[in-house]
């Protein structure tokens, strides 16, 4: 069973991988900079450091992982883009992960190898390994409705954060030159499509960056100008606790729009929403909907009706040996609700804790432990100093919830180094104004 490259590509020559596997150190291989792959990497070395020989390799596309929980601050500039980055590099030499930057392109499951390369260089590597976790994350799905990949903004990325917010202040000076209300109402209309956590935190992000920072900037702009409408049948769809509400309340509050009707076209005018109606906008921004790598989505193995694996409590592929999945890659089903986990990055952290604990078993022999997962609760920041977070039942909204998640989200951050810069930049936005230049980057032209 193999899962070919998307193109033709030049084969494979030598191994830029420093150590090569022996009979004695198996090759556990795991493709994917996320959380759920760094964790399972550095959590197995942990476990195995001076015990097991083993070797562990890491294969990512980028040398950094991102802390998804803080796009949203990043994007409405609360916390510095670079913030949210960190460098897998370091994380892997203290504990003796090999590394390698290099886009997965095809695994071949009969021959346990898997053709990558770097995306700045001709030759393709083949690593081979003896035991295989996928953890290969997801895209954005700009294909769902026209014209999206063309004229909306993806938001997944630490890019992506760099370009909303860049897109909003230019927004905002283009607005701040015309006395036409109806140009300036467009100029200043944001829409956010998907409603799920990432969509929700985001348009209270913006909220924030526009009413309560921007307009401040810029004293010829009236306030009713700025616009902001979220596009989902529910808020929080896949929350697990009672949530939904309390956030909804929270956006209705601060005059955010909320539009059950689905999206349908998106152009240089605006959205087009399925009842035919048109939300005039410059700034439309994607959240609806991701699906799993094209890697992921080419073996052929059974999946889920979303794209993802089917894997059992031990993180085991159906019908492939020696191969797990976790995370945004498989579909693993909770046996209290007997319905898939959802793929947050708080079940993504404790499957990759699992998981290791998993392969530490299998290399020693020891009886594995299946995963169970209990939710311990869910916290949504919208901005404002205000959040709304369950924990275990308990239902907190407001300024505590606020706080708890900051606690909270500080404490998981990777380092020590990681915990103090964003600490600084709260504390810097706590006491001052937010800055609001334009990050752009101009290529300079010889001649």
């Amino acid at each position: 069973m193999t899962a070919q490259p998307r193109t033709t590509s030049p084969s494979a020559a030598g191994h830029v991988l420093a150590r090569p596997s022996t009979s004695l150190a198996p090759r556990i291989l795991i493709l994917g900079g996320g959380f759920a792959g760094v964790t399972t990497a550095l959590e197995l070395a942990k476990r195995c450091a001076g015990v097991l020989p083993v070797h562990i390799t890491l294969v990512s596309n980028q040398n950094f992982f991102l802390f998804t929980p803080m796009l949203a601050e990043a994007a409405a500039g609360a916390v510095e883009p670079r913030h949210v980055l960190y460098s897998i590099r370091p994380l892997c030499v203290a504990w003796g992960v090999e590394f390698g930057e290099m886009s997965v392109e095809a695994v071949d499951l009969e021959r346990r190898r898997v053709t990558a390369g770097h995306r700045r260089s001709q030759v393709r590597q083949r690593v081979h390994y003896d035991k295989l976790v996928l953890a290969l994350g997801t895209t954005p799905n700009l294909d769902l409705v026209p014209g999206a990949k063309k004229h909306a903004l993806a938001f997944k990325g630490a890019g992506d954060a760099v370009r909303i917010r860049n897109k909003v202040i230019n927004l905002f000076e283009a607005a701040a030159l015309t006395d036409d209300p109806w140009v300036r109402q467009r100029l200043l209309t944001f829409v956010v499509v998907g409603a799920g956590h990432a969509g929700t935190e985001l348009i209270a992000a913006l909220e924030e960056l526009t009413r309560g920072i921007l307009l401040r900037h810029y004293p010829s702009i009236p306030p009713k100008s700025v616009r902001l409408v979220l596009v989902g049948r529910t808020v929080l769809p896949q929350t697990a606790t009672n949530l939904a509400t309390y956030a909804r309340e929270q956006l209705l509050r601060r005059c955010i729009e909320l539009e059950a009707s689905r999206a349908a076209d998106v152009s240089a005018e605006g959205l087009t929403l399925q009842d035919g109606r048109v939300i005039p906008s410059h700034c439309v921004i994607w959240t609806a909907g991701n699906r799993v790598s094209p890697v992921v989505a080419d073996l052929p193995l059974p999946k889920a009706r979303d794209g993802r694996l089917r894997v059992n409590e031990f993180f085991e592929v159906e019908e492939a040996l020696d191969v797990y999945a976790l995370g945004d890659n498989a579909s693993q089903t909770d046996p209290h609700t007997e319905t898939p986990y959802v793929a947050t990055a708080q079940v993504a952290l404790r499957q990759a804790r699992s998981l290791a604990a998993v392969l530490e078993a299998e290399l020693i022999g020891r009886e594995k432990r299946p995963f169970r997962f209990h939710l311990l609760g869910e916290m949504v920041p919208l901005s404002r100093r205000t959040a709304v977070a369950d924990i275990r039942g308990f239902k907190i909204v407001g300024f505590p919830a606020w706080f708890i998640w900051k606690t909270v989200y500080l404490l998981k951050l990777p380092t020590m180094a990681a915990r103090l810069r964003v600490f600084l930049d709260w504390m810097v936005e706590l006491f001052f104004e937010r800055d609001v230049s334009e990050l752009t980057v101009e290529e300079r032209r010889e001649g």
